[in-house]
């Protein structure tokens, strides 16, 4: 008899910490994944709020340009009050970075109101690794 109460109390106890499927963290596909301590918290992006610090401005940069198919790898760098955009553009497609650095130049500045230079040329963007790597270890 004793054991039966300990086999309920066993299971009852597993429902109770949620450690079956049927789980108070539940896994969707468009949820964030929390750790057991974070499932209250509020996950809100600066961007969807409206609201852009430095590095969340130069990260939204970041991954627009790097959507584009003719982008290999940029690299977003803010020096004074403007943010300076290096591309590195796929083989073959150099003729076609002036007007995608033209396009995105007009398109950011009139959403984020601030200066941006786009460049796309071999050397500013081993200039802006290179001063990259120089500002990581300052």
């Amino acid at each position: 008899m004793k054991l039966s109460y300990t086999y309920v109390f066993v299971i009852i106890l597993f429902q109770l910490t949620g450690c079956f499927n049927q789980s108070v963290y539940r896994e969707e596909e468009d949820s964030a994944r929390f750790e057991p301590r974070e499932y209250y918290r509020n996950h809100i992006r600066f961007s969807d709020a409206g609201y852009y610090s430095a590095t969340s401005l130069a990260d939204e940069m970041k991954r627009e340009i790097t959507n584009e198919n003719l982008v290999k790898h940029a690299i977003v760098i803010k020096q004074d009050k403007t943010y300076i955009v290096a591309l590195q553009l796929k083989a073959y497609h150099y003729k076609k970075g002036l007007i995608l650095s033209s396009q995105y130049k007009k398109y950011w500045e009139e959403k984020w109101k601030v200066p941006i230079e786009v460049t796309y040329t071999p050397s500013d963007y081993r200039r802006a690794e290179n001063l990259l790597k120089t500002k990581k270890r300052a």
